[in-house]
């Protein structure tokens, strides 16, 4: 006969959001698992194990051929969240699975604030950033509970860089507990705060994006005085060539006015865009028609590649628009990154082409595709309308792999 394992969420406050079920299967179990400060508020007279890795936990069972039933705690909702899935994941074939619920953090939550959660998006705390800010960018409401993304001030501060400071913002922080807080501000003000680690948030956006695809986006509609700009028919190309999909994360390297970057992150808006210039007035005209076009998995990176990319997540699409010379030592550092990633990159003069076209054999990337494309536009002479031609612009994409190549 199996053994039985229960997997429990305490839901808030401790053992407040204890079930009257959950708390009898404690008092019968032949061991309890948990977290020390968890176990500590617990007075089942069975041991009580300090550990929470689902590995770990399989070995001193097996360890331990006496135990009949078992059960680990989960601060929280245990049906909500990576950590009791993946304890499932682990015991399921060893054993015989329960999940108990507790009284989750966000139903109380909205309890006390006196606000619906039906329709609203709900975020596991292993959701990425790119997908946080994605689902408050498409939602008037979004309810996350701080974990991956760090503390409840860094999950404000991450709004703040995206240009969303301005969203409200309310944080319970100790649920249910004699130290319970709630506050609605700002993400801005709200990032200056100091928060415990374990909080409750609701994001609310009043005029969020509804899912939209745009290509081609006529020249005009972008803000771009001063400032090279990827002409739409050039960009329209280019970005096909990326081969985006919903949660790419993607660089722009050498952004411009940004409008690569608007529309690769119109067509991911799961994902997250890195738009990377060492112009500052480049990067303010990126901020800018971010704004316009609600575009706010855009994050504008000032500095100078290939040393910017550094500190960045590894990229899945990369477009290089500017290199200002780096392009060998741009590839070598995104190649390292990612040795599978996705390269596409303009090129207007012959020499930045024969640059492209050498450090494509240097670094032997694959499915290799080099076009040129040549546009001419329209414009009024004399009552008549005459065509005018643009620079012709080199679009060249491919893949990895990166073999390590000097």
């Amino acid at each position: 006969m199996k053994r039985k394992v229960y997997v429990i969420g305490t839901g808030i406050g401790g053992t407040q959001g204890l079930t009257r079920e959950a708390a009898e299967i404690l008092a019968r179990c032949d061991c309890v698992f948990g977290e020390k400060d968890l176990l500590a508020v617990l007075s089942p007279v069975c041991p009580k194990v300090e550990q929470t890795k689902p590995e770990k936990i399989r070995e001193y069972l097996e360890d331990r051929q006496d135990i009949r039933e078992a059960a680990v705690l989960f601060i929280g909702d245990a049906g909500f969240g990576a950590e009791a899935e993946e304890m499932r994941s682990v015991l399921q074939n060893f054993c015989t699975i329960t999940t108990v619920a507790g009284v989750g953090a966000i139903p109380y939550f909205c309890a006390q604030i006196g606000c619906s959660w039906q329709n609203a998006k709900l975020l596991a705390g292993n959701t990425s950033l790119e997908e946080m800010i994605g689902a408050v960018r498409t939602n008037e409401r979004t309810f996350l509970q701080t974990g991956r993304y760090g503390t409840a001030q860094d999950v404000c501060g991450q709004l703040c860089s995206v240009g969303l400071g301005t969203l409200q913002v309310t944080v319970g922080e100790a649920l249910g507990t004699a130290r319970e807080r709630i506050l609605t501000d700002c993400a801005a003000e709200l990032s200056l705060q100091k928060f415990s680690p374990q909080c409750v948030l609701l994001i609310q956006n009043p005029k969020p994006v509804r899912a939209q695809v745009r290509t081609c986006i006529p020249d005009n509609e972008f803000f771009h005085t001063g400032i090279p700009i990827t002409r739409s028919e050039v960009r329209a190309v280019s970005v096909g060539k990326l081969c985006l999909q919903p949660d790419s994360i993607v660089y722009d390297i050498g952004c411009g006015t940004g409008s690569v970057s608007v529309e690769c992150a119109l067509q991911a808006p799961k994902g997250m865009v890195y738009a990377i210039d060492k112009n500052r007035s480049a990067l303010h005209l990126t901020a800018e028609n971010r704004e316009k076009f609600k575009a706010y998995n855009i994050k504008p990176v000032e500095g100078e590649a290939p040393n910017v990319l550094r500190g960045l997540p590894q990229p899945d699409c990369v477009f290089i628009g500017g290199s200002t010379g780096n392009l060998p030592e741009i590839l070598r550092e995104i190649l390292q990154k990612n040795p599978c990633v996705r390269i596409v990159l303009n090129a207007i003069s012959l020499e930045t082409v024969v640059q492209a076209v050498q450090c494509v054999e240097h670094f032997r990337l694959t499915d290799v595709d080099i076009a040129q494309v040549s546009v001419a536009k329209s414009h009024p002479s004399g009552g008549h309308k005459l065509m005018q031609a643009q620079n012709p612009v080199y679009v060249i994409s491919g893949y990895g792999p990166y073999e390590g190549s000097d």
